[in-house]
């Protein structure tokens, strides 16, 4: 199959109607999301229960070392380190599956016609998957203890979880367009990965971060969306960013989510008709 069927935007074949094409992009996200989330647990003995375990396990050893060591008794703060957590795990899991998208899927590229962003979207839906299931565990475990806030403040929830979405989307596609020519960013980004865990306010409060610093720590997104989901899932103690660091915290963090976004799909149009032969 002549590799110049594809054309600029990563999609190969010839154009069809705009809704039909949506229809059969929004199909093939879909069937790649969910045998995505079926294989990754193919195997296992506990199969589906890892996407409970795994955020769990992270947050008893956390737990013991930042709470029962260290000393972090925050109100509501083993609730607080539990769901920026499952924040955490989500972009992780969202931008390194979308990283190799990609470059392990040559054989299919060459072969297939198919929009090639589906494959990076399908990594993003698979990791929204656990996101909801992790999400209802909290609410399953923390609601008959008492330990959930509900309130208007709550109403804020979904447009956060948005907001993370987007960012992890945007990161993702430059992560996949770039790991096609440059494979040593698989070992950078985890390193990156690390750094981002212990800088973004995962495992202590935004309170705990000196006045001064706060407008830096801020404009790191992920800091933002945990700390306002903090506030606005867990308790009403925890304070929203924009009242610990002006406005700043909330357009910067915003802003640099959009330009992610945009400059990761315009990044991937540009670089994917080179996948190919790339590969």
């Amino acid at each position: 199959m002549s590799i110049a069927a594809q054309r600029s935007d990563g999609t190969f074949g010839e154009p069809s109607p705009t809704v039909s094409e949506t229809s059969r992009y929004a199909n093939l996200v879909r069937e790649l999301a969910l045998t995505n989330f079926k294989l990754k647990y193919t195997g296992s003995v506990l199969g589906y229960l890892w996407s409970l375990m795994k955020p769990l396990m992270y947050f008893a050893i956390l737990y013991v070392i930042f709470v029962e060591f260290f000393g972090q008794r925050q109100h509501n703060f083993p609730l607080q380190l539990l769901v920026a957590i499952v924040i955490f795990t989500f972009f992780s899991e969202c931008t390194s599956a979308a990283l190799t998208s990609i470059a392990a899927n040559g054989h299919l590229i060459r072969k297939a016609y198919f929009p090639l962003s589906a494959l990076v979207v399908a990594g993003s839906v698979t990791a929204l998957l656990t996101l909801l299931i992790n999400f209802s565990l909290i609410v399953a475990v923390a609601m008959p203890l008492g330990k959930l806030h509900l309130g208007m403040s709550s109403l804020a929830a979904p447009f956060l979880i948005l907001e993370l979405y987007v960012l992890s989307l945007g990161v993702g596609m430059l992560l996949a367009a770039a790991f096609v020519f440059f494979r040593d960013l698989g070992h950078i980004w985890e390193v990156l990965l690390q750094l981002l865990f212990y800088g973004c306010g995962v495992v202590f409060p935004a309170l705990a971060v000196p006045p001064y610093w706060r407008h830096v720590f801020f404009l790191n997104p992920i800091a933002q969306i945990i700390e306002d989901l903090r506030h606005a899932v867990v308790t009403p103690d925890v304070p929203w960013t924009v009242s610990l660091a002006g406005p700043v915290a909330y357009v910067v963090p915003i802003g640099l989510t959009l330009l992610l976004f945009i400059a990761g799909l315009a990044v991937f149009r540009r670089l994917a008709p080179a996948f190919a032969e790339s590969l």
